[in-house]
């Protein structure tokens, strides 16, 4: 049996999707968020947290006992929060908008340090509505995957992954919502998912933890509601080429508890740096 890494050479990631700013479900979502212990996170959908001096961003950061970094989303006040464990992870600098203007909501980028080592931490909510508009955004992400950086890209991509499968029945996903996530034929009608925007970031190099590590990918989707009754993934933590090789574990909180607190599932990807020095 091999043994198990050191707490102190594991770096937990995570991504979370709030959901409309989290209304009266933010107790309960800082409860689980405090139970995963992450010296990492992205949230999306942080609405409404600029309000009173930004006072739920500061309330998050102090209820999980981490730092906040906050990037105004340019659409539907659907704001980016990056968090981090200091004074184990620091950050050296930070851009709320590496495209000027250009996102749908909006993409960040983080340096961030951690035992000594710098990580490019990009943070992003990919278009919601457009397939065609979700791989232009991907554009501005794919050059963090170079095989010489340490970079991670978090976030609610919306999009399924490569190899995650179509739903049984496309009309568990109602009419009017396709175009969200199917390809467009010549004709006007409709293919499969269309996962353009995530085949040029793994074109580009970047690694998705469950299929590196062999899982089947679980769901962070499909559980809300009756408009789009599919299981399927939308949120991410991938890796840049140099740290594939560190990737330890990977999961998504799935239960009936998280399951109530909004229509995405928070995934946690875990990190093994001790290979780095290896």
């Amino acid at each position: 049996m091999s043994a198990q890494p050191a707490r102190n050479s594991l770096l937990r990631v995570g991504s979370y999707n709030v959901m409309d700013g989290s209304g009266d479900r933010w107790a309960g979502q800082m409860e689980l968020l405090a139970s995963l212990d992450l010296d990492v996170l992205g949230i999306q959908e942080a609405k409404h947290w600029e309000r009173h001096d930004h006072a739920r961003l500061h309330a998050t950061a102090a209820k999980l006992g981490m730092q906040a970094l906050f990037a105004p989303s340019k659409s539907h006040g659907c704001h980016l929060v990056l968090l981090y464990r200091w004074p184990r992870v620091n950050c050296a600098r930070f851009q709320p908008d590496i495209s000027g203007g250009r996102f749908h909501h909006t993409a960040s980028r983080a340096l961030l340090e951690v035992d000594g080592l710098a990580l490019q931490v990009l943070h992003t909510h990919l278009h919601p509505f457009a397939p065609s508009a979700r791989l232009k955004e991907a554009g501005w992400l794919t050059e963090y995957a170079a095989d010489d950086g340490l970079s991670l890209l978090i976030g609610d991509l919306n999009t399924s992954g490569l190899g995650d499968p179509d739903p049984a029945d496309w009309n568990q996903v109602a009419a009017h919502l396709h175009s969200r996530h199917r390809q467009m034929l010549a004709d006007g009608s409709y293919g499969g998912t269309d996962r353009r925007a995530m085949h040029a970031l793994m074109n580009a190099g970047f690694v998705d933890p469950p299929q590196h590590l062999g899982q089947p990918p679980p769901r962070t989707a499909g559980h809300w509601g009756d408009n789009e009754k599919w299981d399927r993934r939308s949120d991410y933590v991938l890796v840049s080429p140099r740290l594939a090789p560190t990737i330890h574990d990977h999961l998504v909180v799935d239960t009936p508890i998280t399951q109530a607190l909004g229509d995405h599932l928070p995934a946690v990807t875990v990190l093994n740096l001790a290979y780095l020095n290896r």
